[in-house]
């Protein structure tokens, strides 16, 4: 097997495998996903999530009425033990990269990557690979932007200087999403070059300021390094006092590609 040094992606996301998709504003945005995909899922009796992290996602769709199987890929083993922790026995866990998936064609009839293709080097290649695996009168269903509207939101509150100062403290620490400098139609396109017929969809949902800052303890305090987060703290007080009262409302994106009988 040799000693392969874990991906970037992988390795990061590892560090959050115990709390990623915790929260409020992770909850509220799965719950919305998961009511905007329900007739796919109703119909669906082999399930592919690939990304699937801690498992949040698999939990749903193993508990959804129906008999399905259901089965989880990763790149990272850290979040995969903890998928293993939230669903037991009920899903199949593989670690594996989404460009090189290790399911025959044709294998499943729903496949779901939740922020996923964001951090794809070759977006056409991905999802050509992903397609490969959805049977015909299957579906592939993709969410991907960044949280860019509660970033904004963050700007408008403290200003477009100190939110500077903010996204170097806070939210830097991501790995690189290659796909995110693309034209906005990227994904569609992807989509449809692999041969799927494109539908998209908006999955809203409301939070407050509240589920905002829970947010940001949940995703990206624990990537901070020791010494800079007691600035991060003072950094989130200052906004608390401005956002408190405030509430949003988002739509979690959706592209979804058909595989024709």
């Amino acid at each position: 097997m040799g000693n392969r040094r874990p991906s970037p992606v992988a390795e990061y996301f590892g560090r959050l495998a115990a709390t990623y998709g915790d929260g409020e504003y992770y909850g509220n945005r799965r719950r919305a996903v998961l009511e905007t995909i329900a007739g796919e899922i109703a119909d669906a009796r082999d399930v592919l999530d690939v990304g699937c992290g801690n498992g949040a996602y698999l939990a749903k769709f193993a508990a959804a009425p129906g008999n399905r199987r259901v089965t989880g890929a990763d790149l990272s083993i850290d979040m995969l033990l903890s998928a293993r922790n939230r669903v037991g026995v009920k899903c199949r866990l593989l670690c594996a990269d989404v460009s090189r998936l290790p399911f025959k064609p044709a294998s499943f009839d729903l496949i779901f990557a939740s922020h996923v293709l964001q951090f794809a080097a070759d977006l056409d290649g991905v999802v050509a690979e992903i397609a490969r695996c959805v049977r015909p009168g299957g579906v592939l269903v993709a969410t991907g932007r960044r949280e860019d509207t509660v970033r904004q939101m963050l700007s408008a509150i403290v200003g477009p200087d100190r939110w500077r100062e903010y996204g170097e403290v806070i939210f830097q620490r991501a790995p690189r999403r290659e796909a995110a400098a693309g034209p906005d139609d990227r994904y569609q396109r992807a989509f449809a070059k692999s041969g799927l017929r494109v539908e998209e969809r908006a999955a809203p949902f409301t939070i407050q300021w509240v589920d905002i800052e829970e947010w940001i303890r949940i995703r990206w305090m624990p990537v901070i390094p020791e010494g800079e987060r007691q600035q991060a703290d003072a950094m989130l007080a200052e906004v608390a006092k401005a956002g408190a009262s405030r509430s949003l409302r988002l739509h979690e994106p959706l592209i979804l590609g058909m595989r024709d009988v």
